[in-house]
């Protein structure tokens, strides 16, 4: 039987980003949750999905893109590549991308920035018996407990899940400059006491 690949349309949610660790080639990075574990999609779908924390198990990740909105010719990053890191935890699928210094990596994340893009998806096969349904109150209700592969995940302007996220991180250098500017304050602050 030939498995056909689904996408998701993802999970609306803060995305991270970061400006820190800017390489050669590379604007920034964003960060956040592609796939979020026991959340419902979004309730305009005709039926809702929840993806199981047991979804991922076993499923090779070593080859994953990052794309904007699941189009191949907008690639943003790949793990092969070693600009997408992946992780799974309680919550999820946790991704840092590398942004390229390219026209599609630019727009993409000027719009995060800008709060116009905020959520994730992903495109996937599911294995064969690694779906369940049941109805529900309104409307049938969807769990995938087992993907057989995740093709890749996207930056996308409407999500089919609330709880996906994606940030542009803060740098460590803007972290460390803040806290200089705090702590010189404070000093600033108890010297003018003492002048008092």
């Amino acid at each position: 039987m030939n498995k056909k690949t689904e996408i998701n349309f993802g999970i609306d949610s803060k995305l991270e980003i970061r400006d820190a660790n800017k390489k050669a080639g590379f604007i920034g990075q964003i960060a956040g949750y592609a796939i979020v574990f026991n959340k419902p999609s979004v309730p305009n779908a005709p039926f809702i999905e929840y993806i199981a924390p047991t979804a991922l198990d076993n499923v090779d990740l070593s080859d994953v893109l990052a794309l904007y909105n699941h189009d191949y010719a907008n690639v943003l990053g790949r793990v092969e590549a070693g600009t997408l890191k992946l992780s799974i935890d309680e919550v999820g699928l946790h991704f840092v991308l590398d942004m390229p210094d390219t026209t599609v990596g630019h727009d993409v994340y000027n719009n995060i920035k800008a709060g116009n893009l905020k959520g994730m998806s992903f495109g996937f096969v599911v294995a064969n018996g690694g779906d369940s349904w049941r109805q529900g109150a309104s409307k049938p209700i969807r769990t995938i407990n087992q993907l057989q592969t995740l093709g890749e995940i996207s930056v996308v302007s409407k999500p089919a899940y609330d709880d996906t996220s994606i940030n542009v991180t803060r740098s460590i250098k803007q972290f460390e400059d803040e806290r200089t500017r705090k702590y010189k304050e404070k000093v600033r602050a108890y010297l003018d006491g003492l002048s008092d």
